[in-house]
């Protein structure tokens, strides 16, 4: 049976790996999420450069503590 850490270890794999992957998609739904009620149009809105590698790295972080996690008795 999986225990707490292993199942949380899941959700981290689950979310760290499309934003280590797809950074840049990751990046700009988080913008248009911060942009709700704003005037400006979707397709108006890109996320800077630091935002995108950010984004990266975290996921990154997020899928090896989720790997360590996961494989962790």
């Amino acid at each position: 049976m999986a225990t707490d850490v292993q199942v949380f270890g899941v959700l981290l794999l689950s979310f760290g790996l499309p934003s280590a992957v797809w950074p840049s998609r990751v990046a700009k739904f988080e913008e248009r999420l911060d942009s709700i009620g704003s005037k400006r149009s979707w397709s108006e809105i890109e996320p800077a450069d630091w935002k995108v590698s950010l984004t990266r790295v975290a996921g990154i972080v997020m899928v090896l503590v989720g790997i360590v996690w996961v494989v962790s008795p």
